[in-house]
């Protein structure tokens, strides 16, 4: 038992720490906005976010599936860390070569992507060839990756209101975004060289990753098409309006989700290194802790979006982007969906070695949510959108269901499932009594019912014993 919660409390700080580098990704750039958008005109950036999301297409072939599976095979081979990491990495440096002299290749004979901000952006690709970050989230140090990256980005934010002061410093904000990126990255080199050791690149053993590392690869640009596409289809289809009332909503629910996603990664290496000693039960355990507190999370959230939604649109986002309410109101269902498969698809499929059914769980989506777009953006918009996005998401959730059904025959979710929803359900209804008697400006009430909202939820989480606290009290002793 002493064990057992030695390993809890090890992935709950993995989970601290992740959680609040991750927050932290998000909440600089909400910082630097409003400094960035009265210095560049909407053209600027603009032309800025035109060129980043080509970009990112090439960012995606230069990383391969690398991330995850470099974590599951780090994790399941600790006494080989080596050998392992520069097979691996082999890999992910000749895709990042490809990728360079592909992208160079657009930027010479190309004449739209001959830009300046095209140039610099090209170090991004270098910057992602260069993340070992799957070594560290591999041997769970989790500690030192949220150190050297926080302070990199905090960093990264000072230089940006130092230096950038008018219009024509654009391509210098360009180059401090990517800058800081790639030291970053480079920073990660000097504590990995006692893990390491000198380079050794290895074609040989490279050759025995490609085919698992190939097969994560694709639901990644699965993934990229349907997370990307539909702002791309909503321009074409709809209009740019409906772009920046879509792309607004989308942050919020994503700022959210990130409290949910930062689990996977902690708990990957913990099931990988479990799964390879053979110990199914504590396997079982770790599945059942990731569902206990992403329900925990997900289903409070919900109901209190949807309370709050209206009051926070309107402080948060201003004037032209009050619709963007609607949009929030059927995304935030994304969450659930996307709470579970982050542990059916990178906590079980993945581990246990099915990529070709975790493949098959983004490309079938993907593929349908073209022809979804297709048909609800044009009388909807982004309304449209929206509903595709969860629609999208639902599949995902129901085709990773049938897949990892058999893994999760003796994991006990429905017993503490039920009683969150029950209170989240209760929260709901309480909040939405006292939303008729107690009201204040939009900023306030906000505040207010989350701070009401959160008492409800936690009195009824411990009235209906939700959470064994004595035995976690004795865990919490013992360490």
């Amino acid at each position: 038992k002493s064990k057992q919660s030695h390993i809890l409390m090890k992935v709950l700080k993995n989970y601290a720490y992740n959680l609040s580098y991750q927050l932290l990704v998000i909440v600089l750039p909400i910082i630097t906005t409003p400094c960035v958008t009265r210095i560049f005109s909407s053209k600027d950036l603009g032309t800025y976010g035109y060129f980043n999301s080509i970009v990112t297409y090439f960012i995606l072939l230069a990383t391969l599936g690398v991330a995850n599976y470099g974590t599951k095979e780090i994790s399941a081979h600790r006494k080989d860390i080596r050998k392992n990491f520069w097979g691996i990495y082999t890999l992910q440096l000749i895709a990042t070569i490809l990728s360079l002299a592909l992208y160079t290749l657009l930027c010479l004979f190309f004449p739209g992507m001959q830009n300046m901000v095209a140039y610099i952006l090209g170090l991004s690709l270098i910057s992602k060839g260069m993340d070992i970050s799957w070594l560290f989230q591999g041997l769970e140090d989790f500690r030192r990756i949220t150190a050297r990256n926080t302070t990199v980005k905090v960093l990264g934010v000072i230089s940006i209101f130092l230096f950038v002061k008018t219009p024509g410093d654009l391509y210098l904000y360009v180059f401090l975004l990517t800058f800081f990126e790639l030291l970053g990255q480079l920073s990660m080199w000097l504590p990995a060289r006692s893990y390491i050791g000198d380079p050794h690149f290895d074609l040989s053993y490279a050759r025995i990753h490609l085919k698992p590392v190939i097969l994560l690869f694709l639901p990644q640009v699965a993934i990229s098409l349907y997370v990307t596409l539909d702002r791309t289809m909503l321009g074409a289809l709809s209009s740019t309006n409906d772009v920046g009332i879509y792309d607004q909503a989308l942050k919020i629910i994503n700022i959210l989700l990130t409290l949910v996603t930062s689990l996977g990664s902690v708990m990957l290496p913990r099931v990988s290194g479990l799964l390879s000693s053979g110990d199914y039960k504590a396997v079982n355990k770790m599945h059942e802790l990731s569902f206990l507190i992403y329900n925990l999370v997900i289903f409070p959230i919900i109901a209190g979006l949807l309370i709050v939604n209206k009051d926070f649109v309107s402080f948060f986002l201003g004037k032209d982007f009050q619709e963007a309410y609607l949009a929030i109101a059927i995304m935030v269902f994304r969450m659930f969906f996307i709470g579970w498969t982050n542990i059916m698809g990178i906590q079980i499929l993945i581990p246990h070695n099915k990529h070709r059914e975790f493949m098959l769980s983004t490309t079938i989506p993907a593929v349908v949510s073209v022809g979804l777009n297709l048909l609800l953006i044009p009388p909807f918009g982004f309304v449209g959108a929206s509903i595709v996005s969860v629609l999208t998401e639902a599949l995902v959730w129901v085709i990773q269901l049938k897949f990892s059904r058999g893994f999760m025959k003796d994991v006990s979710i429905l017993p503490a499932m039920s009683k969150i929803i029950l209170a989240s359900v209760v929260m709901y209804l309480g909040l939405f009594v006292f939303k008729m008697f107690v009201q204040f400006k939009p900023m306030a009430n906000v505040a207010v019912d989350g701070f009401v909202g959160a008492i409800i939820y936690v009195i009824l989480i411990f009235v209906l014993r939700v959470v064994d606290m004595k035995d976690l009290k004795q865990q919490l002793m013992k360490n």
